[in-house]
């Protein structure tokens, strides 16, 4: 027996243990993909086969952000080139690093409300404010890139 098989299905008993309705193993493969576009920027990915036999496709660093689902590996081929090279051109920019450090943020932010809404009782109040907070973000954005030319 192969130990992943074992700790495949060992996970499985765990998690019909808590209540899992349906566990379906699916044989794909899991792909991490690595590309450094110089000494410090690396661009990873990661995809796996999903049980529609589709590929999900994922950006994993400089941040993680999903990026679809793509019927074949020449799609995902495809959508990775055209993603390096706005990588690679938008490393010129000189707020390249102010980029990152605010995509990183919004993923802290992220990360955040769901561990604020899944273990604290957050009343209705403290909601509205970060909707609204997070509204004026999203009008920031949007103002930004109307203010902004295309590349």
């Amino acid at each position: 027996m192969n130990v992943n098989t074992a700790q495949g299905d060992a996970i499985e008993i765990l998690l019909r243990q808590i209540g899992a309705s349906q566990v379906t193993k699916v044989r794909g493969l899991l792909y991490f993909i690595k590309f450094k576009l110089n000494e410090d920027i690396e661009i990873s990915y990661v995809y796996n086969i999903n049980a529609k036999n589709q590929y999900f496709l994922q950006r994993i660093k400089p941040y993680p952000i999903p990026q679809g689902i793509f019927t074949d590996e020449y799609e995902i081929v495809s959508f990775i080139k055209k993603d390096l090279n706005k990588f690679t051109r938008a490393m010129n920019s000189s707020n390249f690093n102010l980029f990152l450090d605010v995509t990183k943020k919004l993923n802290l932010a992220s990360y955040n409300m769901e561990n604020l809404f899944l273990n604290y009782n957050v009343n209705s109040d403290d909601f509205e404010r970060l909707d609204k907070e997070l509204n004026d973000i999203l009008n920031e954005i949007k103002f930004a890139k109307t203010n902004s030319k295309d590349l």
